[in-house]
């Protein structure tokens, strides 16, 4: 029998919460960190039987006395938050802390667990097939069992630097240069700042596009293929033919992308508008985005089709907004959100659909994606 863990004392717990709160994961939110000290602290002091959402809502989130917590979603998303930026700090940060401290889905109540004593560093790695869940393993299988490479193409949108003015601006509805010409924006900046001079530039990567490259890397850490980045811009026929892809973005910007949806019954406009071409029972004509930046719920659309050579695929996960990359990462990626929409996609067969459309919402708070949704989805038929 292998012998009991050491009990974790209290002065080794609020070490572990002191390198917590001076972390970079943490670094730059008063309120997570906050969030954390209160409900380390009732745990500490045995008073976990004190915390709820309402007490956090209060005494935490400063809201006021009397409040719904079932009207005022606050707490849930900052817990969501919290349980993402720990497991980044122990994953990136500080894989050999010998005390983690976790807060389960559903709860509050934080538990400290002991790392066993051989340094995580020097642990082998599970193999990629080890850390997969069944419906993780039928998303991606058809990458994952492929002998090409892996190509992640990412959306650059298009800026403009004014050499004259030394400022680097952007017209958000325009993302082809052949369409400066007809920019209202560009042309009253131009007009007023008294600069005829525009040059194109595609250096400036979106915080949610970040953040997908950084989920995809993690889910795909371990594995044998060989991953590639590449600018959607500067994707081609011969990169579709020799790779399998995964595209981030908005398709329409890039035309062989644009191609794969031609024909589609679900396709995503440059406004973040979903157009249903063949809306079912029960299924919208459209799916339409709020309106605000940073917040609010919003669409997108995942599409995983058959590439033009036999054993080549490409998934496309495609959105209007910044902060939909970061949600469209994490619905193929975390294993609660790939177990709801591949529940959907199970065929009488028993077997999975090869070719498919999936709508998800997504809803934000401050960029981030506090709650994403499986809406519906279209089979399609064999390329």
């Amino acid at each position: 029998m292998p012998p009991l863990p050491t009990p974790i004392s209290s002065e080794e717990k609020r070490q572990a919460i002191s390198r917590v709160l001076s972390s970079r994961a943490l670094g730059r939110s008063e309120q997570l960190r906050a969030f954390l000290r209160y409900v380390c602290e009732a745990e500490l002091e045995g008073r976990s039987h004190e915390v709820n959402e309402y007490a956090l809502g209060v005494y935490v989130l400063r809201r006021p006395e009397g409040y719904s917590p079932a009207e005022d979603s606050c707490v849930r998303s900052r817990a969501y938050e919290l349980r993402n930026r720990l497991r980044t700090y122990y994953e990136a940060e500080s894989p050999d802390d010998p005390i983690r401290i976790e807060i389960d889905k559903g709860g509050y109540i934080p538990r400290f667990e002991r790392v066993s004593g051989v340094p995580l560093r020097a642990r082998q790695p599970k193999p990629l097939g080890a850390r997969l869940t069944p419906e993780l393993s039928a998303l991606w299988e058809p990458f994952l069992e492929s002998d090409a490479p892996l190509l992640i193409a990412f959306d650059v949108r298009l800026f403009f630097h004014a050499p004259a003015t030394g400022l680097v601006i952007r017209d958000y509805q325009t993302n082809d240069l052949a369409d400066t010409a007809q920019s209202e924006p560009l042309a009253r900046f131009q007009q007023r700042m008294g600069t005829n001079e525009l040059t194109e530039t595609r250096d400036y990567a979106d915080f949610g596009t970040v953040h997908a490259a950084f989920l995809l890397g993690r889910l795909l850490a371990g594995s044998r293929l060989e991953v590639g980045m590449k600018h959607a811009t500067s994707l081609d026929w011969q990169d579709i033919w020799n790779s399998n892809v995964v595209f981030l973005g908005k398709p329409n910007l890039n035309p062989i992308m644009r191609s794969f949806l031609e024909g589609k019954d679900l396709i995503a406009d440059d406004l973040g508008v979903i157009h249903n071409a063949q809306p079912r029972a029960g299924e919208a004509a459209e799916y339409r985005s709020a309106a605000t930046h940073g917040r609010g719920e919003k669409y997108a659309l995942v599409t995983r089709v058959k590439g033009p050579q036999s054993g080549r695929h490409v998934l496309l996960l495609s959105g209007a907004g910044a902060e939909l990359m970061w949600a469209l990462a994490e619905s193929v990626t975390n294993p609660e959100h790939v177990a709801e929409i591949m529940s959907h996609l199970l065929l009488p067969s028993g077997q999975y659909a090869e070719n498919f459309q999936v709508v998800i919402q997504a809803t934000f708070q401050s960029n981030v994606p506090v709650k994403i949704r499986y809406v519906t989805h279209h089979v399609l038929p064999p390329a």
